[in-house]
């Protein structure tokens, strides 16, 4: 019984180099330049663009707050996606993080503004939509569903 045992476990032991040897990665001429893996590879690696971008408000709804305007909002633009970074001091000399997310697609954009304040509370949000060039939307104050103001969002390249 014991001699079985062994002559089972001799195919097992030559089994692991033919397992290594299926799972080891394929020669590189496989993939050449010209073959769809290298195209994935080389979409992964696209080049960053750089935007300068101007964020205006119309005055608040309640006419107690003046209009706003911020200027060269500095976004980041990787493949499709777009991502901007912009703090400011509100009028109640609260420091807010604003943050744009949103896409660019065949010269047609879409960005969500999202305003926190330093202590987590969230400011306002904004979705615009449009052009690079020329976006417009309505700020939402807080968890209010009524919009309070008019913006627009335009972008340039820096």
């Amino acid at each position: 019984m014991v001699i079985g045992a062994r002559k089972a476990s001799l195919p097992l032991l030559r089994l692991p180099p033919l397992l290594l040897a299926a799972c080891a990665a394929p020669p590189a001429s496989q993939y050449g330049a010209g073959s769809k893996q290298s195209a994935v590879a080389a979409s992964l690696t696209v080049k960053p663009v750089s935007w300068s971008g101007i964020f205006s408000c119309t005055a608040h709804i309640d006419g107690k707050l003046p209009a706003i305007t911020w200027k060269r909002i500095p976004f980041r633009q990787e493949g499709d996606s777009l991502t901007g970074l912009y703090i400011f001091t509100d009028s109640f000399k609260h420091r807010d993080s604003v943050l744009f997310s949103g896409t660019l697609t065949a010269g047609s954009a879409r960005v969500t503004v999202t305003a926190v304040r330093a202590n987590g509370s969230s400011n306002f949000t904004a979705e615009m939509s449009g052009s690079p060039a020329s976006m417009t939307g309505q700020m939402l104050s807080g968890m209010s569903p009524r919009p309070v103001r008019s913006c627009t969002l335009a972008l340039a390249a820096s």
